[in-house]
């Protein structure tokens, strides 16, 4: 989150250092943005534990930087238009440099609100997802922001719309987007609720809470001794004790084994 919200900021300052006015600036501005956009998501996905589902939030995220602008820059258009005598948006956040930094300050709590969603349905979630429903889904977050952006260029340019239809309708898209993200979530929970493994049941009364939510951090993608202490703020002492406890009651040999072993367990899905 830090890494999206510090984005605008970064490209504001890096904007006036290097791209200066001309007749490519307005390519070299779109590419540039892209480029920035595109590293702080990397960062993300390579801080991430589980890459597969981070790198699907990361192209979510991204378009929902692409697309919050459209609603939010023309609500306040809306606020500002009886000041003024225009109907472009462009002229207005020239006008009025306070639109345009208001404007990056309420893209940043929508891009803020969105992760919070984004993390809390992932957390959710304890099975693997299948490839192919990650790719269709990452490609379906990307390819959305770009056709919304050159379709939306068009329109404006052949037609007339008011701001406030156009605010609605980007808003519109914008809940659409969020809506494809909880349905992925969710989708990822029904392609593998027939290939959940049940053999772990049998362990489950044998188990302590505190052990069962050990194993919940590591289905999480808390690999080692020291992820898990942090995961579950105890020492690696007492992580070490748990997992010793599990391993008896179970008889996993390793961390991998009783990953595996417990594939698919989750509280509400013991």
């Amino acid at each position: 989150m830090a890494a999206v919200i510090l984005n605008r900021p970064v490209y504001l300052l890096l904007k006036s250092i290097f791209i200066q006015p001309g007749p490519n600036s307005s390519i070299l501005l779109i590419v540039f943005s892209v480029i920035l956009e595109i590293f702080f998501l990397f960062i993300c996905v390579i801080l991430g534990n589980n890459r597969s589902q981070t790198t699907v939030a990361a192209a979510f995220i991204y378009s929902i930087i692409c697309i919050a602008e459209i609603p939010v820059f023309y609500f306040l258009a809306v606020l500002v238009y009886p000041l003024i005598n225009t109907n472009d948006i462009y002229e207005t956040v020239t006008q009025f440099p306070q639109v345009y930094y208001s404007g990056l300050f309420f893209i940043n709590i929508i891009i803020a609100v969105s992760c919070l969603c984004a993390a809390r349905w992932l957390r959710a979630i304890k099975v693997k997802p299948p490839l192919k429903l990650n790719l269709l889904f990452g490609l379906l977050f990307i390819l959305f922001s770009l056709i919304v952006m050159l379709w939306w260029k068009n329109i404006m340019n052949i037609l007339s719309i008011p701001f406030l239809p156009s605010a609605l309708l980007g808003t519109l898209l914008l809940g659409i987007l969020i809506l494809s993200f909880y349905i992925y979530s969710k989708l990822i929970l029904f392609f593998n609720v027939d290939k959940t493994n049940d053999n772990y049941v049998q362990y489950i009364p044998n188990l302590s809470k505190r052990e069962l939510e050990v194993i919940e951090a590591i289905l999480a993608g808390n690999d080692s001794y020291k992820k898990l202490a942090v995961a579950l703020n105890i020492s690696t002492n007492t992580v070490k004790t748990h997992l010793k406890h599990i391993y008896q009651a179970t008889g996993a040999a390793n961390i991998t084994a009783l990953s595996s072993l417990f594939r698919g367990y989750s509280p509400a899905h013991p």
